[in-house]
């Protein structure tokens, strides 16, 4: 049973009925698991248990084994590891230990991880759990290490032990011990399991919504923005990818996600990632903490990420104030003549200027031009697998036209408020050129081209044998306002009748897959056709499309396109569950699109999709946004299937809770839109109702009504 925050598993065996809870502590660093075995047969037992925590405090396990050094404290039942060769995690103190409410007997330790698993023996089948008997108590260096425990309890018939391991991590062996011997107390381990579901309860219901699609709401009101949360902004690691590493695009359009709920999160992850900025104006692709180590390259989207999430996080809460602090920039030496990226440690700029300086300029980087008018490529996208495309510095993007398009859009009112006029005539002129640019060399007759190579050949074009037609250049003509009318109806036309299949349940990123092009785009060459992006689902684009048709009116067809994507659907009987593989609480980052993987799911948790499903959902198909921190405003969605669709606002600072809801009692398709607020009339302008939340605490009713 996963629940936010902690997950349970349960078992019996040989009448002994298991159950295994495992958390991490809301504020601790330290990680419980929860054993209660009850004892359900008739016969009185004696049960041996082991514990074991294999050992890396590094990279790769082989690499560290054995510059891990280990101790026992016997009193406090845990054993300490220690890899003083661990770069700038050296010193700190891990620990694996437990406690019972129960009286233990026969109590052994070990560090020795041959002995314990024995030799060309595996976890399946230890040695010493086949051998049972006591560990050998080996602790020290320079041999294979691991953290294991032995102890044997007594269960009568009918009764009921209760055992909590732990593992955590400190900087200093003082703080280490501090925080063992508050858990010490069993009551406070089950007070901390409290405290994280209370936290999540808490987090995740600032907002939650109800529609005539469950399945659509089991995700929406807790599952996509514990993803989103907990495992992209926070943990920053998943199954798939054991990273850790800010990835300057990634965590800000989660953060945008994160806004609906924690305002406050958002801001900070905005200031944070304009730390990581050089003087110039390019980014760290990724970096770690703590040494800020990462990569400096030539993808061209990263950057513009800032401005981007900063003009969101602005108009959705309209604290302007930010665009004032006063941040620093990072220097470190340039990449050299052909280098397409380097790694290294860059230092902190004594340079530091205001937000809205850190956003302009990387805004004034990306106004380049190459010869059909459009802005480079560089090192490679929003999509990294085309590096290729514009190696030599001359290949352009149609996407990032579109997107540079966008932010354009979003940022010359904020210039203008600044009346940096050099600039605001610079923005407009770019912007003016460049849709016409978009909509001239950007147009392939019957849907958007993805890009030029550097010899200006087009890619994503009727003229090529692979990659044909690519999704995200189709979406964001609209998304952006850049395309017209005619062609953005095309290109949605286009991009349903190659890039949607309905048999499969996927949105492919692309079509046909890269195969045997003479042309090389890059390292999404790489992967074997229909995988990851290589024409496979990749539902991060998959779901801009999702938008594109929702803001084009398609709303119905935006609402049967999402149900493909949501990850319940692909798991509803046990024949689509075993073609899937993977949890259907999760969203995965992709599908395979290409036999005999079709259905199957590839990485999932660490994915961008999480924060986008959930803002596609709540923004384009329930049409509710939030304004400068104290409006709604409500684009009702007109759906004949739909009679009724509620969403409940809280914890917006106050003690406040707004329930928004939304009546098609003759299931239209369109009609005239009439609104109140707690039985008070208020103004439906373009079919859209602004509703100022109410500074009186207490509950607040929206009702909106569409009739003939």
């Amino acid at each position: 049973r996963h629940g936010h925050g902690y997950t349970t598993y349960r078992s019996t065996t040989m009448n002994i009925e298991q159950e295994v809870s495992t958390w991490v502590d809301k504020d601790d660093p330290i990680k419980f698991v929860k054993l209660r075995l009850s004892n359900e047969g008739l016969m009185d037992k004696k049960l041996t248990l082991f514990e074991y925590t294999d050992l890396v405090l590094g990279v790769f396990r082989e690499h560290t084994t054995r510059e891990i050094t280990t101790f026992v404290d016997e009193k406090l039942q845990t054993i300490f590891a220690q890899n003083h060769y661990n770069n700038e995690f050296a010193g700190r103190v891990a620990f694996s230990g437990f406690v019972s409410k129960q009286d233990i007997h026969s109590i052994s330790y070990s560090s020795d991880r041959q002995s314990f698993i024995g030799r060309n023996q595996n976890l399946q089948s230890p040695q010493a759990v086949r051998d049972n008997t006591d560990l050998n108590g080996r602790f020290g260096m320079k041999f294979e290490s691991c953290a294991a425990h032995q102890f044997s309890i007594e269960l009568k018939s009918g009764a009921i032990a209760e055992i909590y391991f732990y593992l955590g991590e400190e900087k200093y062996q003082e703080k280490a011990n501090s925080i063992i011997s508050k858990y010490q107390d069993t009551d406070a381990i089950e007070q901390s399991l409290k405290d994280v579901k209370a936290f999540w309860r808490k987090k995740l219901g600032g907002i939650s919504i109800k529609t005539p699609e469950p399945e659509l709401n089991v995700l929406m009101n807790g599952w996509l923005q514990y993803q989103n949360i907990a495992c992209r902004m926070w943990g920053r690691t998943g199954f798939y990818q054991a990273g850790g590493a800010f990835g300057f695009r990634d965590q800000l359009q989660d953060a945008t996600a994160a806004c609906y709920l924690d305002p406050e999160l958002t801001r900070k992850q905005i200031l944070l990632h304009a730390a990581h900025q050089f003087e110039e104006g390019d980014v760290l692709h990724w970096w770690h903490p703590p040494t800020d180590r990462g990569i400096r390259s030539l993808i061209t989207d990263d950057l513009l990420w800032l401005p981007y999430t900063t003009a969101f996080y602005v108009a959705n809460t309209g604290d302007n104030a930010i665009l004032d602090e006063q941040i620093p920039f990072l220097k470190a030496r340039q990449l050299y003549e052909g280098e397409h990226e380097v790694y290294l440690q860059p230092e902190v700029s004594h340079q530091q200027e205001s937000l809205y300086e850190h956003c302009c300029r990387a805004i004034d980087r990306s106004l380049t031009k190459g010869s059909h008018g459009l802005p480079l490529i560089g090192g490679g996208d929003w999509n990294d697998g085309m590096n290729k495309v514009g190696v030599e510095g001359k290949g352009e993007s149609i996407w990032l036209g579109f997107f540079l398009y966008t932010i354009l859009d979003d940022f010359i009112p904020i210039v203008k408020s600044y009346n940096d006029q050099n600039r605001l005539s610079e923005y407009r002129s770019y912007k003016k050129e460049l849709k016409k640019h978009l909509n001239k060399e950007g147009w392939d007759g019957e849907w958007y081209r993805r890009a030029y190579y550097d010899d200006g050949t087009p890619l994503g074009s009727s003229q090529n044998d692979e990659c044909r037609i690519d999704a995200i250049a189709q979406a964001w003509s609209v998304i952006s306002g850049a395309g017209t009318s005619n062609k953005t109806e095309k290109a949605l036309f286009s991009a349903e009748q190659h890039l949607v299949s309905k048999q499969d349940g996927l949105i492919k990123l692309l079509t046909p897959a890269f195969d045997q092009t003479e042309k090389n785009p890059g390292y999404i060459k790489g992967y074997i056709p229909g995988v990851r992006e290589n024409g496979g689902q990749y539902t991060h684009a998959a779901l801009w499309l999702v938008k594109a048709f929702a803001e084009a009116g398609q709303i119905e067809k935006a609402i049967s396109h999402m149900k493909m994507l949501l990850p319940i659907n692909h798991s509803i009987n046990s024949i689509d569950a075993r073609k899937y593989v993977v949890e259907p609480y999760a969203v995965a980052a992709d599908i395979y699109g290409e036999q005999p993987l079709v259905g199957m799911g590839g990485w999932t948790w660490y994915t961008g999709s999480a924060g986008w499903m959930y803002r596609v959902i709540l923004e384009s198909i329930m049409g509710i946004t939030f304004v400068d921190g104290n409006k709604i405003e409500i684009l009702p969605t007109v759906i004949s299937s739909w009679k009724k669709y509620e969403c409940w606002v809280r914890n917006r600072g106050r003690d406040i809770a707004l329930h928004i809801e939304v009546l098609n009692p003759n299931k239209l398709s369109q009609g005239s839109i009439t609104a109140s607020l707690n039985g008070s009339s208020i103004s439906v302008k373009n079919d859209t109702v602004i509703c100022t939340i109410p500074d009186r605490p207490g509950k607040h009713q929206v009702r909106i009504v569409i009739e003939e």
